[in-house]
């Protein structure tokens, strides 16, 4: 069967690797949170805005989906929204020039950051998941 150290470093790891997916659920919750917010100010700007209307409605209730969606995939539910954004923000900067980037940069940063981080959080989580047997069965909602 093993050693008691074998048996000990068994269950560390095991103990561990429960932390990563916990991890990962915590910021999966983030990130569906983000993506909601996100597009939830998207259809209410549509209802402000009657020129932006359609397309921020449309916008909005993707960006809501892909929030529902985390529950069921949630790494390409958050990795497709991240690569939108950073699209979103590189043709911003292309039609209105670099003073794009610093208005609401603190806001475009936390945005970012927690999709970003999501996304690690969940490539890292699936690695850790391939290998334990245990885990295979833990899901992120």
């Amino acid at each position: 069967m093993g050693t008691e150290k074998e048996k000990s470093v068994f269950i560390g790891q095991q103990i561990f690797n429960k932390g990563v997916v916990t991890e990962t659920k915590d910021r999966i919750k983030t990130a569906r949170i983000i993506l909601w917010i996100i597009g939830g100010v998207s259809i209410l700007i549509a209802f402000f805005d009657p020129l932006l209307g359609r397309s921020m409605i449309i916008t909005g209730l993707i960006f809501v989906g892909f929030g529902f969606l985390t529950y069921k995939k949630p790494l390409i539910s958050v990795l497709i929204p991240l690569i939108l954004l950073l699209l979103e923000y590189t043709f911003q900067v292309i039609i209105g020039g670099l003073s794009f980037l610093f208005t609401g940069i603190i806001l475009k940063t936390l945005i970012l950051t927690g999709l970003i981080c999501a996304v690690v959080s969940i490539i890292k989580a699936e690695k850790t998941r391939k290998k334990s047997e245990y885990l295979k069965e833990q899901n992120y909602h």
